[in-house]
């Protein structure tokens, strides 16, 4: 099994195209408004990062022309300090052609298809988790792709879309084509992000698969990935989201192979690169305290009494506000051990 280039080609860490995938493998996951460059080189700056991230979607659009400020995101002009794939949403052909176009344009030899999103307001219009609904369409976006990105086209699916044999019976659709690997989220869109990941579903699914599988769904802890990696032994990639956005240390936890110490000096410098960055990004407080939050609908999970400090940052009405707040709770960081006694908050991660 072969690792495709992860482009551009001056991202600081490209990938070996011969380099067997022996090792485990680690993406980021895409989580629109999130997972973002400034918090991509963020946490590059302060924590050991996964191998590569896939980038939020970046939707299609009629036209022949794709406006640069679209792929601020993926644009090699704009530091990217992780190896990244840009992904699309859509369900165009010609629309996927061209922004597909772009992203080589940019340098990119590898990019992803979005079916998977779970969200109403995308998935009821027959994209993301929509999109594999209706076969004809996911088969011609599925050429599409891999006639443009030859040997560099992924996809990101579900299990299904309200059942979790949904995937597994479309499965020769996918099988068609030289997809350089497949994302499995392992539950249906309408679970959304809520209830347990489907793992006898997601066995079953992925040995129908002849590409290379990677899991997603429910990594938060180095327990995890042992656990999830001694179920399936064939499988070597891996992607997380919620677990790296409530954890900025699991990546270094899941390298080393036990728990590493929690630093909360790390976590402060993080968290201000990050909002220096999003304040030069976008300006306006507003916003900014707006990323900020979305952060710690996630990040309050490594404190304490996670319901409670979300509740106080949620209030906040201005950044100083804000600064205050998390200046009080970085002295009560890190809180050992445990999972979540509330449900994880989901983004549009597929």
């Amino acid at each position: 099994m072969q690792m495709v280039p992860v482009y551009p080609k001056d991202s600081p860490a490209v990938l070996d195209g011969n380099a067997v995938a022996d090792a485990s493998f680690v993406y980021v996951a895409p989580m629109h408004g999130i997972t973002e460059r400034a918090w991509r080189n963020a946490m590059a700056a302060h924590f050991r990062m996964p191998d590569a991230a896939v980038a939020p979607f970046i939707a299609t659009f009629a036209g022949e022309r794709v406006k640069p400020r679209l792929l601020e995101d993926v644009s090699p002009v704009n530091e990217q300090r992780i190896p990244l794939v840009p992904q699309a949403l859509g369900k165009d052909p010609d629309e996927l052609r061209v922004l597909l176009r772009a992203f080589k344009t940019l340098g990119y030899a590898r990019a992803d298809l979005n079916a998977g999103c779970p969200w109403p307001m995308v998935a009821k219009k027959g994209r993301g988790a929509g999109l594999p609904r209706n076969p004809d369409v996911f088969r011609r976006m599925l050429e599409t792709g891999c006639n443009e990105m030859p040997g560099g086209f992924s996809v990101k699916v579900r299990l299904g879309y309200d059942a979790p044999d949904q995937l597994a019976a479309l499965m020769p659709v996918l099988n068609e084509f030289p997809l350089c690997e497949v994302t499995i989220h392992a539950r249906t869109a309408k679970q959304m992000y809520a209830g347990a990941v489907d793992l006898e579903a997601f066995a079953g699914t992925a040995a129908l698969c002849r590409h290379p599988v990677v899991y997603n769904g429910d990594l938060f802890t180095l327990e995890d990935y042992r656990r999830l990696r001694a179920r399936f032994p064939g499988v070597s990639r891996w992607m997380v989201g919620r677990g790296l956005l409530r954890d900025p240390f699991l990546q270094e936890d899941l390298a080393a192979g036990c728990r590493v110490p929690r630093d909360a000096a790390r976590l402060a410098a993080f968290l201000d690169t990050y909002l220096d960055a999003t304040l030069a990004r976008h300006g306006a407080p507003a916003p900014v305290l707006g990323r900020m939050k979305e952060l710690w609908s996630y990040l309050c999970f490594s404190f304490a009494r996670p319901e409670r400090l979300w509740k106080t940052i949620r209030l906040c009405r201005t950044l100083d506000e804000y600064r205050r707040v998390v200046a009080d709770a970085l002295g009560q960081f890190p809180r050992e051990g445990g999972r979540p006694r509330w449900p994880y908050r989901g983004d549009c991660d597929a």
